[in-house]
């Protein structure tokens, strides 16, 4: 169907083509900051060919993405929010077939397409060799299964010449911190034989693309892999580091990042050299703000954090036969999602149906230096959730709000949420409006009363019993694994359970996902401020029973700050401080995602998945067994 809803695009007549339709080339960093560029005010790297498209064409001076890799591409690439399309607030997420992309919408009207760089948003395709390759890089994992994708070019791309993942080793493509499988594809073709440095691989396949395409109108996507970890430079890059930069770490990041800015450059000699400078449409933008590595002055901030500085990205476009050179810039609010329809609209391709876009046609504003169309921006992030207004930024947590006048105060350093009550409420609803479009499972703010349901025991139940000595202090805890499946979470799907406890059972306890093995610090994922319930409850703060010991409560928690990817083991936390022997009850533990339908994650003793747990100093006796609910004291 989704390509049916294409194809009336494809009628444009060749007289348009004819008539000199722009081409596209999107120069995507990665982890680049603010002031890594000597443009902006603070920026100490040489960036002259990057600072050139600011200097010559127009800068979109608030131009949002989102805080990571993966859902900032995603947003270019679909013209929608990251939720709507299975990725974020974490890196990962499969684009879906059923997607429309920006090459999608570009290919149907007659353009060639192609992308070359680091493909963030799906694994690689399945295939022969990139079996063989997964086989030999995890030779002594032998349980450890691959996982893999659609492809680029599943997604309208006519060329890719890619990486799948991200932070691979520069010079041989192998991907987790250089250990894992090697990933440089050529379309469906896995090339292991390939090499050199990565960027200058991606520059020269993205020549090859432009000189061949010279005379038909072209999208292309140069999503490069500078400046992200791991910091690797050329030996060549690093002498034209200036001498004066002593430390090696900072030596090698100056290196990449001029690295970044010399085959920006060479894109843009190639452009002029063929004729096409005028008449090609040349973005600049990142992925999301730089890490501690790089700088993002005089911004809050960094990669990881929905700050200015993490989320607002040094952005230009330069096209000189639209109009959009002279070095000036526009403060209308904008971003990644926007690239889509303001694109297609500066090509003058009409928009096919799509799912419903959260992007904005934002090239009458910009052409005619007018107000935005884009209203807000919303970020939701672990422990907090964020909007983004033309004046305003607020960030809203378990606990607290803090918001920012951004037009005023950039760096975000004057909190002025107990002196502006009014745009702090006006703000909270439209980030619930927000939410409720996204279907987002907030996790540090109480789920609908809508999620809300009575408890249903019935039949099998788990029971989960534990000694906690005296020596146990509260900083000390134990996590019981109750159950593991290897399910997918989504940042719209919620956690339900219903538990109860028997006779003399602290407070101190609670559910969450863990990883890592239980017998020493596994890493719960539940972490302050980060497991909210129905009932505004932190678990983190082991919230009883509302009822006392007996009868069941359901509880509703949203996952939205650990997705998306793999939901690990299940278990129930434990605390020290009040010694003696406790149980806990639960059962119907389950995922619900946002069509409403529900994974198991138990619901009875074939579910059941633990471990012995060596008794200790601080905990013993543990025992996990089912039994009747009709057997659990009241």
């Amino acid at each position: 169907m989704k390509y049916a809803s294409l194809l009336f695009v494809t009628l444009l007549s060749a007289t348009r083509l004819a008539a000199a339709a722009p081409n596209v080339v999107y120069l995507l960093a990665d982890d680049l900051g603010w002031s890594d560029l000597s443009v902006h005010p603070g920026g100490t790297l040489q960036t002259p060919h990057i600072d050139a498209l600011f200097k010559n064409g127009c800068e979109l001076s608030n131009f949002m993405g989102w805080s990571v890799c993966s859902p900032t591409r995603a947003m270019f690439l679909t013209g929608r929010h990251p939720f709507r399309v299975g990725t974020g607030p974490e890196v990962g997420g499969e684009l879906a077939a059923e997607e429309t992309t920006i090459a999608e919408v570009f290919k149907n009207a007659g353009y060639q397409t192609g992308v070359f760089g680091k493909w963030h948003n799906g694994e690689c395709p399945d295939t022969p060799e990139s079996r063989t390759e997964f086989a030999r890089a995890f030779a002594r994992l032998k349980n450890k299964q691959p996982v893999f994708g659609l492809g680029a070019n599943a997604h309208g791309f006519d060329d890719a010449w890619v990486y799948y993942g991200g932070g691979a080793d520069y010079f041989t493509r192998a991907t987790v911190s250089g250990k894992g499988p090697v990933s440089w594809w050529h379309n469906r073709e896995l090339r292991l034989s390939d090499s050199g440095y990565t960027e200058d691989m991606i520059t020269q396949h993205a020549l090859e693309f432009i000189r061949k395409n010279k005379s038909t109108p072209f999208f292309c996507y140069v999503p490069f892999h500078l400046v992200h970890a791991p910091l690797q430079a050329k030996e060549e890059d690093l002498q034209r580091v200036d001498p004066s930069v002593t430390d090696p770490k900072k030596r090698v990041y100056s290196a990449m990042v001029e690295a970044l800015d010399r085959n920006v450059g060479i894109i843009l000699s190639e452009l002029e050299k063929l004729g096409l400078r005028d008449n090609t449409i040349v973005c600049f933008s990142s992925d999301n703000g730089a890490t501690v590595d790089g700088s993002n002055a005089p911004l809050r901030g960094t990669k990881h954090t929905v700050f200015e500085g993490g989320t607002r990205l040094a952005t230009a476009i330069h096209w000189p036969g639209g109009g959009l050179s002279g070095g000036r810039k526009w403060e209308g609010l904008c971003g990644a999602y926007d690239m889509l329809p303001t694109l297609a609209a500066m090509c003058q391709i009409p928009l096919p149906a799509t799912r419903p876009l959260d992007g904005k046609n934002i090239w009458p504003a910009l052409r005619n230096q007018e107000k935005s169309p884009v209203e807000s921006y919303y970020w939701a992030w672990h422990n907090e959730d964020a909007i983004r207004t033309p004046e305003w930024r607020m960030h809203r947590y378990f606990d607290r709000v803090e918001l920012f006048n951004v037009l005023s105060d950039p760096g975000e350093s004057k909190n002025l949420a107990a002196s502006e009550p009014g745009v702090v409420q006006q703000l909270s609803a439209q980030m619930n409006t927000w939410a409720e479009s996204l279907g987002a499972a907030l996790s540090h703010q109480p789920p609908p009363k809508h999620r809300d349901a009575p408890a249903a025991p019935e039949g099998d139940v788990l029971e989960i019993s534990v000694t906690v000595t005296d020596q146990a202090k509260p900083k000390d805890f134990l996590v019981v694994p109750i159950t593991a499946l290897n399910l997918e979470q989504q940042a719209t799907d919620w956690i339900e359970l219903d538990v109860a406890t028997g006779t003399g059972t602290p407070s101190a306890w609670h559910y969450s996902p863990f990883k890592g093995d239980p017998s020493s610090a596994p890493a719960v994922l539940f972490k302050k401020g980060e497991a909210v319930d129905q009932f505004g409850r932190d678990q983190c703060a082991f919230p009883p029973v509302q009822s006392g010991h007996g009868p069941w409560e359901h509880r509703v928690l949203g996952l939205c700050g650990t997705a998306p990817g793999s939901l690990p083991r299940q278990g129930i936390v434990f605390r020290g401080g009040q010694p003696g022997t406790f149980k806990i009850y639960v059962d119907n533990l389950r995922l619900r995602h946002a069509d409403g339908s529900v994974t198991p994650l138990w619901t009875g003793s074939q579910d059941t998945r633990s471990q012995k747990i060596s008794d200790t100093p601080l905990f013993h006796s543990v025992q996990v067994r089912t039994v009747q609910a009709s057997a659990v004291s009241r």
